[in-house]
């Protein structure tokens, strides 16, 4: 079966048209019709139904059900090609969520650097479901996500390294400073700074608000951490943030829920199954735990 037949096919099934798939890959519409008639002739059965009055084709049944399995094939081949590129490279992407970076790669980069694997990796910083998103792509070998509930993909696998809290955070000067912890429930009137929905906190600030039947005031989203502790350091409003994006040097306030049920920071390794990292020179990988990292 030939691979670029069923890159045809899969086009041809989102676009309904030959000559539409035929312009997208520059070939003849000839070529996309005998390459779906050569499908369905290994196959024994029809995959696309042809409508010549509409200029429209529409799967079949059949059509359906093998499109699934090239979706399979076709995004595994990527997937593949990704991988052998990283390992004829020597290179090593690693996806790190800024504020999870921040917390853990301090701690790795002396035993990286001392391992010489620190040359060889490719540090990718965005919101944990962009990453995640891109290890189950191949696009990333490894990364340190950041999920509010343990991470269960049938081709991942993901170790849990630690768990956070998440506090409220205020400036020194707010009324709420003078308290040590709050129920989430008390917070109705305030008004909130937080990160945007790329990053976990805006889900866990969701899941808080549905538990008490709130509606916070949201005012600012921002991508960026210290423009946001900066906002909450003025007095603009209240801040949600796990406690590992806290730091003393920050001179802000935090304040523990008392919440029942309250949702978790997860930090979990996570790598897709079927990859095999590529070594440094000195033939070692990557292995992280909880307080660091270690080599294999």
């Amino acid at each position: 079966m030939n691979i670029r037949d069923l890159e045809y096919f899969q086009r041809l099934a989102l676009e309904k048209n030959y000559s539409k798939v035929a312009a997208f890959y520059h070939v003849s519409q000839p070529t996309i019709t005998y390459a779906i008639k050569r499908l369905e002739s290994e196959l024994n059965i029809a995959l696309v139904n042809r409508s010549q009055a509409h200029k429209h084709v529409a799967l079949t049944n059949a059509g359906r059900q093998f499109l699934q399995h090239v979706n399979t094939i076709l995004r595994e081949l990527r997937i593949a090609k990704e991988e052998i590129s990283h390992l004829t490279i020597k290179k090593i992407p690693l996806g790190l969520p800024p504020i999870i970076g921040n917390y853990y790669f301090p701690k790795l980069s002396p035993q990286l650097l001392k391992a010489d694997i620190l040359p060889h990796l490719i540090i990718r910083r965005e919101g944990s479901e962009n990453l995640l998103r891109q290890v189950k792509l191949g696009r990333l070998d490894v990364g340190l996500i950041g999920s509010l509930d343990p991470i269960q993909e049938e081709s991942l696998s993901a170790e849990i390294l630690t768990k956070k809290k998440f506090k409220i955070v205020v400036a020194k000067n707010h009324p709420l400073a003078q308290q040590k912890e709050i129920a989430f429930g008390k917070l109705a009137t305030e008004k909130f700074l937080l990160l945007s929905e790329q990053y976990v906190h805006h889900h866990a600030f969701l899941r808080l608000s549905q538990q008490n039947n709130l509606d916070p005031q949201v005012i600012y989203q921002s991508d960026d951490l210290d423009i946001l502790k900066g906002m909450i350091k003025s007095g603009m409003g209240v801040g949600f943030l796990a406690e590992l994006a806290i730091n003393p040097d920050d001179n802000l306030v935090t304040l523990d829920l008392t919440d029942n049920n309250q949702p978790q920071f997860l930090i979990s390794l996570v790598y897709r199954n079927s990859s095999i990292l590529p070594p440094a020179d000195n033939g070692k990988t990557i292995r992280i735990n909880s307080s660091g990292c270690c080599l294999r």
